[in-house]
């Protein structure tokens, strides 16, 4: 990227200054296409859903998530605490921060966080703790965020997000709730609590409802991990540690 040629332009709202902003939006995918050999590289996010969002850039909700899978990617804009850096704001935990993550990439969904920096340009020690325990994790658990889709459902269980601009709330989650994404013949489920007693039962792998499960990796563990599909789902038996502090994902080989 150059001051020339960003790979993002935001708005905080629609397309501005009418038919001039739509020359912009074309300026910079123009731009980029030429320096990617007629690829374009760039991307444009714009706040309101009218129809022109799907086709001239991507819908972008402030604080706020979509309840299911969209049609089209679409992007949640949040920050760790305020827009603004302010000594006596309450942050996000990194385990609130990550669970947003997963459940908005399941959805199509892309995630742009906000770290607010102090007066000298810098970061406090909590959003660098925050974004150390990010890294820790996507570590870990990248395999089932990086180059996935959607898969057929989001996912599965009692917890479900309040869809909409502005509707932000740290969510209950149980070791029932599941988020799905997918590539490579392969679907990652992640469970976003994990079970006392080590069973996981997801239910929407049952026989005859979804696909054969070949294997099944937990990432982050080295062990083989023991399974049985049937009508009821696929059971899965975890080990006795836990692979990382957060949400945790089982790669599920597609048969």
């Amino acid at each position: 990227m150059t001051s020339t040629s960003p790979n993002l332009l935001y708005s905080d709202g629609g397309v501005p200054f009418n038919e001039v902003g739509l020359h912009i939006i074309a300026h910079l995918y123009n731009t980029s296409a030429k320096l990617h050999d007629d690829l374009n590289q760039s991307v444009y996010t714009q706040k309101t859903s009218t129809p022109d969002v799907f086709t001239v850039g991507i819908l972008d909700i402030e604080r706020g998530i979509q309840q299911d899978i969209f049609p089209y990617p679409w992007q949640t804009d949040t920050c760790v605490g305020g827009w603004f850096y302010n000594v006596r704001t309450v942050y996000k935990t990194p385990q609130q921060v990550i669970e947003m993550l997963v459940d908005i990439v399941s959805k199509n969904g892309n995630l742009l966080l906000n770290f607010p920096q102090k007066p000298d340009g810098t970061l406090d020690e909590e959003c660098l703790y925050i974004l150390k325990c990010m890294a820790v994790w996507i570590k870990v658990n990248g395999e089932g965020i990086y180059s996935t889709r959607p898969w057929e459902v989001a996912g599965e269980g009692p917890a479900t997000s309040e869809g909409g601009v502005m509707r932000e709330k740290d969510m209950e989650w149980s070791n029932q709730d599941f988020r799905f994404t997918t590539k490579d013949n392969k679907v990652y489920a992640f469970q976003m609590k994990w079970p006392e007693d080590g069973r996981v039962l997801i239910k929407t792998f049952a026989l005859e409802k979804a696909p054969k499960v070949a294997d099944v990796r937990l990432l982050g563990f080295n062990g083989q991990i023991m399974f049985k599909q049937d009508h009821n789902g696929l059971h899965i038996k975890l080990p006795a540690q836990k692979v990382c502090d957060y949400v945790h994902c089982f790669c599920l080989e597609l048969g």
